[in-house]
């Protein structure tokens, strides 16, 4: 058992809200709970025809949305020191811990306190300007649209593993594992493992595969030479640079954490991915 939680802070995409009747919902069911439900300052824009008040403090913050949104707001709340509750109304939801149909019941435990916090491994990254970069999911080098097939370095500290030829790496935490890595081929790493994951995005080399490297490790890439424009980089798939030949960015964890809410009845990690990719189906 976890302290009550008293205030809850709504996060939502402001492009793309949840539909009216969830809200309504929600605010409903915080009042019979006796949570003091406010709206956090990114996402103000997305209720200003209701009366809620405006506020990033509280005990959990609420993040309604897909996966997309939840990254954002886990980074959002990161800052703040403030637990997430994922609730998904997207597609998988992998980082989600209830779904939409869940909520109102999971407030109620909230209110309990029949909850835990997890902590989730998160990525740090370097870029050649000194720019400290922070993902929950993974860092990537990918080509440039305008430039030929990028080769690169892959190191771990000065060791050299190899020269890749190919449209970039990915850079993954445990919990990144089943995001752009999964789509580029890597495996699945259980959230708990001390571990982070390299992935070669189409490389020319086949027998280039991924490779799981313990957290306490620094991963180098290493631009080679260049056709056309530059290759970019994105945290947790937002650009935020880009290199040139010779320049490198490196990768390690933090010893930071960001923590997310897991409710008592959340259920083991396996049966929920097995729902969430539908492995259960029979084929």
């Amino acid at each position: 058992m976890m302290k009550r939680v008293e205030r809850v802070s709504l996060y939502v995409d402001p492009f793309s809200p949840p539909y009216g009747g969830l809200v309504q919902s929600l605010l409903r069911t915080c009042a019979d709970c006796g949570l003091d439900l406010t709206v956090s300052t990114a996402s103000a824009s997305a209720f200003e025809d209701r009366d809620l008040e405006e506020g990033d403090e509280c005990d959990v913050a609420l993040v309604v949305g897909g996966d997309g949104t939840i990254l954002r707001g886990i980074d959002h709340f990161r800052r703040l020191g403030v637990p997430v509750l994922g609730v998904n109304t997207g597609h998988l939801g992998f980082l989600a811990s209830v779904e939409s149909e869940e909520t109102l019941p999971a407030l109620r435990k909230l209110s309990k306190g029949e909850y835990t916090e997890h902590d989730m491994t998160l990525l740090s990254g370097t870029m050649p300007s000194g720019q400290k970069l922070t993902a929950v999911n993974d860092l990537c080098i990918n080509r440039s649209m305008m430039g030929g097939i990028l080769h690169l370095e892959m190191m771990v500290e000065e060791e050299l593993i190899a020269r890749v030829a190919g449209d970039g790496v990915v850079v993954a935490t445990p919990t990144g594992s089943t995001a752009y890595a999964l789509s580029a081929g890597g495996p699945i790493l259980d959230p708990d493992l001390p571990a982070m994951l390299v992935v070669p995005i189409a490389p020319h080399q086949l027998s280039l595969r991924p490779v799981v490297l313990p957290h306490s490790v620094r991963v180098r890439l290493k631009i080679g030479k260049i056709r056309g424009s530059g290759p970019f980089v994105s945290a947790d798939g937002t650009p935020v640079g880009s290199l040139k030949a010779g320049e490198e960015l490196a990768v390690t964890t933090t010893s930071d954490y960001c923590k997310v809410v897991r409710l008592d009845n959340w259920g083991g990690y396996y049966g929920r991915l097995g729902q969430k990719l539908g492995w259960g189906a029979r084929g």
